[in-house]
């Protein structure tokens, strides 16, 4: 008998007799296969079925069921007739209100393809979710409101965002033009962090907030307030030129600019009225005691016209990288070797000459604005590590002294701020300062010929002075210096 390939619906053959048992028999599979739904999966038939009764054969089938497991029993003019699924047929099982789909070789639950909704894979409102995207929305307004007590809420609204660990992101991501401009979150760490980027690329830190402390950072300042002393660098833009340096040649860690000194090989430094630093070579800053030992630093630049290295650490432990050429801030972040647990040393060197400007160095991965600190600041903060005396004018006093014998006078020099350590102090020749001394009959000055560093603390030093004229004891003199008389007190590190 010829039948259909998809219900196996009997045809009738040309000049058969009997046409209407061929037919009917067409009817009775399409009556039990057409919205097909059985009254329950069944082991075995029952003892007293009604006509039109179907069951669903389970998988260990017996007695009038034996061999026909998954099949549809259909009880039809006092037998049952088995129906053999294929991949596609549904069936309604009443005793367990389920529906249930054929895959070619066995019967599975409709919710294997058609997901529970109170558990979809993806959702798109407006616009269609992909593999990242699993809920996309597309949209003008959306609102979310909390459930009142009225309806059995607690009238509160709490909208919750997870990660898996605290070296894992979450965050709220803002675009423009589907470019990232602005992030908040808990980016890589447990710490709050709000960032934002002019072009989805570069990303700079606007605030910091501390999971363990709640201190708060502002690594990209507060325009027109205090940085907050970001830049752990003293006198970054070389303004401070206690030391009088002219540019040009410096030797092997020979200081120029207040707090830099010449690298292991020299260099070659100079600075332009507008601040515009010219280095061959390699210049250091060694920044005291800053505690940063595993800390990640970010050293920076303005509009560098080569290629600078950079190396921080301390002897032998460093970490190096490169700040390469262009235009506006630059920089480059490093981690600071654990082993540099005390002073460390920030090295910037150029293989050929280079310009740049307002070095920075602070904690965090990027750079941040430049931190303008005022220059009686940066001038106070200089001098805790050297005071050059005598260098403002020609014919300065430096300080009043005492006689303490015929030819001897006493001089004590208070430092402007305390030093960092007691000083040491190599003066200019005897022949460049003078001292005055009333003898009663008018001030008399004369140019010494003896000056003798005698000791210092952090706050003053004391020197012995002579002009070889004999004085009365104990009278008041003035000590002077001439236009090439210096006084250095160095305490650098």
């Amino acid at each position: 008998m010829t039948t259909t390939p998809h219900l196996a619906l009997p045809l009738i053959a040309a000049a058969q007799a009997m046409k209407h048992v061929t037919h009917n028999e067409a009817l009775a599979r399409l009556d039990a296969l057409v919205h097909c739904a059985v009254a329950a999966e069944a082991d075995e038939a029952p003892a007293a079925p009604e006509a039109g009764a179907r069951l669903l054969v389970s998988g260990t089938p017996a007695g009038a069921f034996a061999g026909q497991a998954g099949a549809i029993a259909l009880f039809d003019a006092g037998v049952w007739r088995f129906l053999a699924p294929r991949a596609g047929w549904r069936v309604y099982v009443a005793a367990t209100d389920a529906l249930l789909v054929h895959d070619g070789a066995a019967w599975r639950p409709l919710a294997d393809y058609v997901p529970d909704p109170v558990e979809l894979p993806r959702l798109g409102i407006g616009t269609a979710p992909d593999a990242l995207n699993r809920l996309a929305a597309k949209l003008n307004a959306a609102l979310f409101a909390s459930l009142t007590t009225a309806e059995g809420g607690t009238g509160d609204l709490r909208f919750v965002l997870n990660k898996e660990g605290a070296g894992r992101t979450v965050s709220q991501l803002y675009q423009s033009g589907f470019g990232g401009r602005a992030e908040t979150g808990l980016m890589s760490d447990d710490d709050f962090r709000i960032r934002v980027s002019a072009d989805g690329a570069t990303w700079r830190d606007a605030a910091h907030f501390e999971a363990a402390t709640g201190a708060a950072r502002f690594p990209g300042g507060l325009p027109g307030l205090a940085g907050g002393w970001r830049n752990l660098l003293i006198n970054p833009a070389f303004a401070v030129n206690q030391r009088g340096f002219g540019g040009g040649v410096l030797a092997a860690g020979a200081y120029g600019f207040d707090r830099w000194k010449a690298g292991a090989a020299g260099a070659t430094l100079s600075r332009a009225w507008e601040g515009t630093m010219t280095l061959d070579g390699a210049i250091e800053q060694v920044v005291e005691a800053p505690d940063l030992r595993g800390e990640t630093v970010t050293l920076s630049v303005e509009d560098p016209s080569g290629a600078l290295e950079v190396t921080i650490g301390t002897d032998p432990h460093w970490a190096s990288g490169s700040i390469a050429a262009g235009s506006g801030r630059r920089g480059v972040a490093l981690q600071v070797p654990w082993e540099a647990f005390a002073d460390v040393t920030v090295r910037i060197s150029a293989a050929a000459e280079a310009t740049f400007r307002r070095v920075q160095l602070e904690v965090g991965a990027v750079p941040g604005t430049w931190e303008r600190r005022p220059i009686a600041v940066e001038e106070a903060l200089c001098r805790r590590y050297f005071w050059m005396a005598g260098l403002d004018a020609a014919n300065r006093t430096i300080g009043t002294t005492a006689g303490l014998d015929d030819t001897h006078h006493q001089a004590l020099v208070a430092f402007p701020v305390a030093m960092r350590a007691q000083p040491t102090c190599a003066p200019s020749a005897t022949g460049s300062f003078a001292l005055a001394v009333d003898d009663e009959t008018g001030w008399a000055e004369r140019t010494l010929t003896l000056l003798e560093f005698l000791e210092a603390s952090r706050e003053a030093a004391r020197f012995r002075l002579s002009t070889g004229i004999v004085t009365p004891r104990g009278r008041a003199g003035q000590w002077r210096a001439y236009g090439d008389g210096r006084l250095p007190f160095d305490a650098e590190l």
